[in-house]
Formats: C-alpha cells, sequence, structure tokens
C-alpha cells in the first residue's frame, strides 16, 4: 500500500472559504492527500468543485462513489463517506444503509480514518461551524495517534464545531486559520 500523508477536514458554516484558503495556499507538487467533509447539500458540490479547481492544479474528485485514494488529490464528499481498505489500497467510499443528521458528516469520515494503519500520517482539521459533527471522529483519530487540529474561536465565523472538539479531545490543538494552512503546507512538503 501506499504511504503518503493523509489530511481530513470537517466544516460546515463558513467552512467553503476556509478551505477556498487552504486550496489555493496548496503547491502544484503537494505530497498528499486532503479529503474534505463540508456540510452542504449535493447538488452543490458540483459547482464549489469547479470554483476550487480554478484556484489549484492538484485534481479534485468529487465522492459520489468508490475511488482509490491517490497522491496530490483533494477528495470533497457528496455523500457521508469513508475509507476502506479494497485490494491492498486505501479507497473513499459512500457509506450507505446509515441515516446521517449532517450531510456529509464528518465524524463518520474521521472514525474510518482512525481504523487505518497507524503507520499512515493522518491529520483531522475541525474548521468553523455549528453544532458537534466531528467530535467524536477526531477523538477516535486522536486515540488512534493522528494529530488533531481545531480552528480558533478568533478566526472561526462559528466556535461550534471547533469547541466541542476540543472539549473532547485535549490532546488537539486550537490555532488560527493561518497556522492551519501551515500546517498542511509542511505535511504536503516535497
Amino acid at each position: 500500500m501506499e504511504n503518503f500523508p493523509l489530511i481530513f477536514i470537517g466544516a460546515s458554516t463558513g467552512g467553503p472559504s476556509r478551505i477556498h484558503t487552504i486550496v489555493s495556499s496548496l503547491s502544484h507538487d503537494f505530497r498528499g492527500a486532503i479529503i474534505i467533509a463540508q456540510h452542504m447539500g449535493a447538488e452543490f458540490i458540483s459547482s464549489f468543485i469547479k470554483q476550487l479547481q480554478k484556484i489549484t492544479s492538484l485534481n479534485i474528485e468529487e465522492i459520489k462513489r468508490g475511488v482509490a485514494v491517490a497522491l496530490g488529490t483533494i477528495y470533497v464528499c457528496e455523500v457521508t463517506s469513508r475509507l476502506v481498505i479494497k485490494e491492498g489500497r486505501l479507497w473513499l467510499e459512500p457509506a450507505l444503509g446509515v441515516e446521517h443528521f449532517y450531510s456529509p458528516e464528518v465524524n463518520t469520515l474521521f472514525h474510518s480514518a482512525s481504523l487505518i494503519d497507524r503507520s499512515i500520517e493522518r491529520i483531522g482539521i475541525i474548521l468553523t461551524g455549528i453544532g458537534d459533527d466531528g467530535a467524536l471522529g477526531a477523538l477516535a483519530l486522536s486515540q488512534s495517534g493522528a494529530q488533531c487540529y481545531f480552528e480558533s474561536e478568533e478566526s472561526a465565523t462559528v466556535f461550534g464545531m471547533p469547541r466541542c472538539a476540543k472539549e473532547l479531545v485535549p490532546s488537539g490543538e486550537v490555532i488560527s486559520m493561518d497556522d492551519i494552512v501551515k500546517v498542511i503546507q509542511h505535511v504536503g512538503a516535497a
């Protein structure tokens, strides 16, 4: 199995602008994969991806069916998705058969990431948003040895999701949006 860093991002209210900031900061030779669960209706995901594709040369894929995870690719979940191992490779696929309050749900994605081989570097990031989605998933990720970061109250549009995550995951770091960008750039540096 290929081994490169995986960065998981969960966001809700105010998230699209934060994701735009992150994607626009990435170099063309980014040495990782980014998987995004942004609370957003499935009907808006394609146009969101088109906006992001205008600001990066990296490949961006929409997760609406199973796809192998590839280096230098950004994945945007259209529906609640999870990581699985197939044919010795990491795959992202829709998590079917379960109702989720949020769509796409961050907890399911992060929890699935906590189950993969610990030798793969995994980073969990909770950005701005209302509610508590992502907190339980960040706890599972943290307990599996991954580092977690939560957007600070000063930079978040809504501090709900990052606050809930920090309350549940004391080892996670609350940092500014600028520092989140630096962490992602560092993890994906060639």
